[in-house]
């Protein structure tokens, strides 16, 4: 199994990505509870965030534009953004997914469209359910700046000299901090069978492209603040990646540090090390192999048997995972 496991800080000034709820004129901003420590312990403080379905969202709807750029297949709704995807028989075109089994369902779905082969699906009737391979974490802020958070209502004005009635006063939150945010995504399984038979169901040709397509929207998403709601008015004011580490591990998963922890590059890569040396003991010795790329910080810790590079943003960062994927030769 190829994992590419990914943890980053962004800075977002005076932003309303994701929004819960309106009230009447007031537009709230989506908070999160977050553990605080505390002279007498731990308290809970609600905090801004981003959700995680909020990100995946984005990042299907970036994956469908770029699968179409690359001519791969997308479904007509996945291509709209609309992201009901095979959930019932009026979706389905070619076969009647009554008359088929699980595997045959989700070998259909999965030839005909890149983003339900990534983002999974889940037709309920059968409960034929395919497991995103993509993972996202919810974006809330970083521990050691949880004091240069702030969350405000902004107040605005709808005038109208004549028509009093049109006339609207109302106020939305905006928040400010640096977010931490997780993103990971399961190489192996993209173009292969989640039910029955655990086989490729796209040749390999094809497969390749997919995987380039998942890591590119990933790119784009992240990258490119391809991500959230509410930007025709209140486009962030600022907004910046502070820095990142991205791990791809293979054959066991390995999850890179939180974004959260002040040293979490530092600790990525202690615990790489200390995992290579666990599987490594013992009768049932595992060959792990672990690959590090990070941006924006340059870490004290030079752990042995584990390749580290040092890029410069996150486009080089993300171009460095897909060539390591590659280099590696376990895309079948």
């Amino acid at each position: 199994m190829v994992y590419v496991s990914l943890s980053a800080r962004i800075r977002l000034d005076v932003e309303a990505l994701n929004m819960s709820e309106s009230i009447g004129n007031y537009v709230r901003r989506r908070r999160a509870p977050v553990i605080v420590e505390a002279e007498d312990g731990y308290r809970i403080e609600y905090v801004p965030a981003i959700s995680g379905e909020s990100l995946a969202h984005a990042y299907q709807v970036n994956l469908a534009k770029l699968a179409d750029e690359l001519g791969l297949p997308v479904c007509e709704w996945c291509r709209k953004g609309v992201l009901v995807k095979h959930a019932d028989d009026k979706y389905f075109h070619g076969i009647k997914p009554a008359e088929k089994k699980p595997e045959e369902i989700e070998e259909h779905v999965v030839k005909n469209c890149v983003v339900e082969d990534v983002g999974g699906f889940l037709y309920p009737k059968k409960t034929v359910k395919r497991t995103s391979r993509i993972t996202f974490g919810y974006m809330v802020p970083i521990r050691e700046a949880l004091r240069a958070v702030a969350v405000e209502p902004e107040f605005h004005v709808r005038y109208e000299p004549e028509a009093k009635e049109m006339q609207a006063i109302y106020n939305v939150e905006v928040a400010t901090a640096i977010y931490g945010l997780k993103a990971e995504l399961d190489v192996d399984g993209i173009g292969k069978s989640a039910l029955g038979e655990a086989k490729y169901i796209v040749g390999k040709e094809e497969r390749i492209k997919r995987i380039e397509a998942a890591i590119k929207a990933l790119t784009v998403t992240l990258g490119n603040m391809g991500f959230g709601a509410k930007k025709a008015r209140f486009f962030p004011a600022d907004w910046e990646m502070l820095n990142a580490v991205a791990v791809i591990s293979h054959p066991i998963p390995f999850t890179a540090s939180s974004p959260r922890l002040e040293n979490y590059v530092e600790q990525t890569l202690h615990r790489a090390q200390s995992m290579l040396k666990h599987l490594s003991k013992g009768s049932t010795s595992i060959l792990q192999n672990i690959s590090i790329g990070i941006m924006g910080v340059k870490p004290t810790v030079e752990p042995q048997k584990i390749k580290v590079e040092i890029l410069e943003n996150f486009e080089e960062l993300m171009t460095w995972v897909l060539t390591e994927i590659k280099n590696k030769g376990t895309v079948e």
